[in-house]
């Protein structure tokens, strides 16, 4: 093979009360294009970007690193890293909650598997993903698409994929300014009571079902957090003004996509979710507010 594109959604990470282990594909996609060439070109991205450092480039090595150990082992012939040229075709804003390193990291892992003649199962494309990542709540749904819940365990990654009511409409608020995660990660404190611990766990597992099913009143009480948000919040200066907007418009549920500064109101009725993106636009007019359905495929080449 010498080129392909493939199609990556962004994520939401957390979905309130799954801190670190819950993740949603939604509708919104970036397109990465690769090409065999002499040297590597990289175009569509920022100049700093355009380099051996882009994490695009770093996930493509990686699998290949990963290949040859694995032929080595098995007394196979090694293969040469090809140069590439790559064209990043982004709809999936950078630094703001919705996955955007996972779908770089995504990409690159997936090019080198198309490259490859597909020689990885989907549990070696999750580790080498989470591997660049850190943790799998982006890559899970990024790969596999729809609602995952993942965890670690003895260095590796495991997953679970749920469907979510096909109903559900994700109003998606993009304000015109960041939150670095390493900021967000911060301000969450490290040690919690057991009582916070049995209200997390409940209400996850609970928001888990309510997704599938599409119960409204399930969702608007299960998607609250005491982990991450009580702290996260305060890092986007208008939270609290976009969450009574999007109630007051009719919204089911509210929380932050990710460690922000993206935040995420839910519906199921199209009206509603019109409205309170009409609502949202008036009162935030700098903001990007889209409606978005959940992504069911996931990552795929096209």
């Amino acid at each position: 093979m010498k080129k392909l594109k493939i199609r990556v959604p962004a994520t939401s990470a957390n979905l309130g009360p799954g801190y670190d282990c819950m993740g949603l594909a939604l509708g919104l996609y970036s397109d990465f294009t690769f090409e065999k060439s002499e040297r590597l070109i990289i175009e569509g991205c920022p100049e700093e970007f355009r380099n051996e450092d882009n994490l695009v480039v770093k996930a493509f090595k990686k699998a290949y690193e990963y290949y040859n150990k694995k032929a080595g082992a098995q007394g196979s012939a090694q293969v040469s890293l090809p140069a590439l040229k790559i064209l990043i075709e982004s709809q999936v804003p950078v630094a703001r909650g919705l996955g955007s390193s996972a779908t770089c990291t995504v990409a690159g892992v997936l090019a080198a598997q198309g490259f490859l003649g597909n020689p990885f199962t989907s549990s070696e494309l999750l580790m080498l993903c989470t591997e660049l990542e850190g943790h799998p709540d982006n890559a899970a749904p990024c790969l596999f698409g729809g609602l995952t819940a993942s965890f670690m365990e003895d260095g590796m990654p495991h997953v679970a994929s749920f469907d979510c009511h096909e109903d559900w409409r994700y109003v998606t608020v993009i304000p015109d300014y960041e939150v670095k995660t390493s900021e967000a990660r911060k301000v969450v404190k490290q040690d919690i009571r057991l009582s916070d611990g049995v209200y997390s766990v409940s209400h996850a597992l609970c928001m888990v079902k309510a997704l599938e099913t599409g119960d409204i009143s399930l969702l608007g009480y299960s998607c609250r957090d005491v982990l991450h948000e009580p702290y996260r919040k305060g890092l986007i200066k208008d939270y609290d003004s976009v969450r009574e907007v999007s109630l007051d418009s009719g919204a089911d549920a509210f929380f932050i996509s990710g460690s922000g500064s993206t935040m995420i109101a839910m519906t199921r009725d199209e009206e509603v979710a019109e409205k309170i993106q009409a609502a949202l636009r008036t009162a935030f007019p700098a903001f990007d507010v889209l409606i978005l359905e959940a992504c069911k495929e996931g990552a795929a080449v096209i």
